[in-house]
């Protein structure tokens, strides 16, 4: 089912619009905005789907085939609000950060990871970012709720045999306001402006880009002349809370939508070749935590993976057991059929031991955690010139001008990650690293352990413990190698 699920965090900003005197307007709920960003899997304007009530339960069953339906009332989105904390956090961005041409969203505390237990541990980047939806409006009072007066995109019938780019709606509100109350954005007035960008990430995982998916300006945010064009550019920055005040940046990323003036309307830039940067990696303060935090978790599933292993060879071992028997003479008969009833024995044993291990693992808690906090901040420029809006953007992301502005091209998106330098671009597969020998031993000790399990014959058994110490001290030497603790 399409539409807004699994939001990440809303990042709530809560820098007033300074209007000089001269560019005051009678209207009080344009002269106070706000600017909110919300990371979502899909973007709230741009991926709204159609939506065609059904007669039947039959005709909800075939439109449901082609169509992504969307009920009336949709969720409404976790909000992450921060008022008690943003006016120390803009104190501190007065001396080095905030610019009266620029309006920001932050976020002091979000989490960057979170790890999901079904099927097996899986850590990755928290939720599923797919789209960042900006919003500069004045906003309804807390608690606002919006959901109930949103009209759906509803798909006129007439339309409805046609290819679906030749699709029509029949709603009366087809305005920005309704699509933003599809995810309870609430909203006074009409909304100033709404900028979409979509998150592109590898396949691996370790690299994302960043592109435009479209912006609706009804008015700039620096002046009420409605003849006026500015150069606007809106940034992400992803840092380190630490304990400082100087921040360390992980990632920063930005789209550049050139010269904007009122009623500009776009669907969205044209592919381009943004260049992918690095997913900042886990801390080792955060891998620690997600390592001891987890360790009953992977350790179950590692000798459960083990087991399946062992039951594998076992499969072959017997299945060539059967073959020598099969051809085998009288004197090597009896021998092979007393091994292969070992495996059997052995094989029947193990598949015991991985139903219970698997019973252990669906007991265990299975509420998905988080680790690595991080400072998510969003800002949103506007400036009378392109030169102007590259100063911006290098004082902003915090580089070198000169280095921006090489970067910053024809209103395409960009990103930097941390710094310029070739090692933050991902231009080709990763080469193995420590975490790639951490899952080797870790495979490799979980291997001995489940065969030290099963072995019968004591001189077997007795080699079988040697191998068992040896790979334990070798996964203790790759884990102390990445900080973490030995494994008794």
């Amino acid at each position: 089912m399409s539409g807004i699920s699994r939001p990440l965090v809303i990042v709530v900003a809560l820098g007033l619009l300074q209007l000089h005197p001269a560019d005051a307007s009678p209207d009080a709920a344009r002269d106070k905005v706000e600017v909110r960003a919300f990371v979502n899997d899909s973007c709230i304007v741009a991926d709204e789907p159609y939506f065609l009530p059904a007669s039947s339960d039959k005709e909800a069953g075939d439109q449901a085939k082609f169509l992504p339906l969307l009920g009336l009332v949709i969720g409404k989105l976790a909000e992450l609000f921060i008022n008690h904390e943003i006016q120390a956090f803009a104190d501190r961005m007065k001396s080095h950060a905030a610019r009266k041409d620029t309006h920001y969203a932050v976020s002091r505390h979000m989490n960057l990871y979170r790890v999901d237990f079904q099927p097996a541990p899986d850590l990755a980047i928290n939720a599923k970012l797919g789209c960042m939806t900006i919003v500069a409006a004045s906003f309804r009072p807390e608690p606002a709720t919006c959901t109930a007066q949103y009209e759906p995109r509803e798909l006129a019938r007439q339309s409805a045999a046609l290819p679906e780019n030749e699709w029509k709606t029949s709603r009366t509100d087809d305005s920005i306001e309704n699509q933003l109350r599809r995810a309870n954005v609430c909203v006074e007035g009409r909304a100033r402006a709404v900028y979409e960008a979509r998150f592109e990430f590898s396949k691996d995982g370790t690299a994302y880009r960043l592109k435009d998916a479209g912006y609706h300006i009804e008015s700039l945010l620096t002046t009420q002349d409605k003849g006026a064009t500015r150069n606007t550019i809106y940034t992400l920055k992803i840092s380190d809370p630490g304990a400082t005040d100087q921040q360390e940046v992980l990632s920063s990323a930005w789209v550049d939508i050139g010269a904007v003036g009122a009623g500009a309307h776009s669907n969205g830039a044209k592919p381009d070749a943004a260049p992918w940067l690095r997913v900042p990696p886990m801390s080792a303060e955060a891998r620690r935590n997600y390592d001891a935090k987890t360790r009953t978790y992977q350790d179950d599933i590692a000798e459960i993976e083990a087991l399946k292993r062992a039951l594998s060879r076992n499969q072959r071992v017997l299945a060539n057991l059967d073959q020598r028997i099969a051809t085998a003479g009288p004197e090597m008969v009896d021998g092979l059929k007393q091994e292969r009833n070992r495996i059997a024995v052995q094989n029947q044993s193990q598949g015991a031991e991985l139903d219970a291990r698997n019973a252990e693992y669906l007991e265990l808690p299975q509420t998905p955690l988080e680790f690595m906090p991080v400072t998510i901040e969003v800002a949103v420029t506007e400036t009378e010139s392109e030169k102007k809006s590259r100063v911006a953007l290098a004082d902003i992301i915090g580089k070198n001008s000169d280095v921006v502005a090489s970067a910053v091209g024809n209103a395409a998106s960009g990103l930097i990650s941390k710094s310029m330098n070739a090692a933050d671009l991902k231009t080709e597969a990763d080469s193995p690293e420590a975490e790639d020998h951490l899952n080797v031993a870790k495979n490799l000790y979980f291997d001995a352990l489940v065969d030290s399990r099963t072995v019968a014959a004591e001189a077997a058994r007795a080699e079988s413990q040697r191998k068992l110490i040896n790979a334990r001290n070798q996964y203790n030497d790759v884990r102390r190698s990445l900080g973490l603790e030995n494994i008794k």
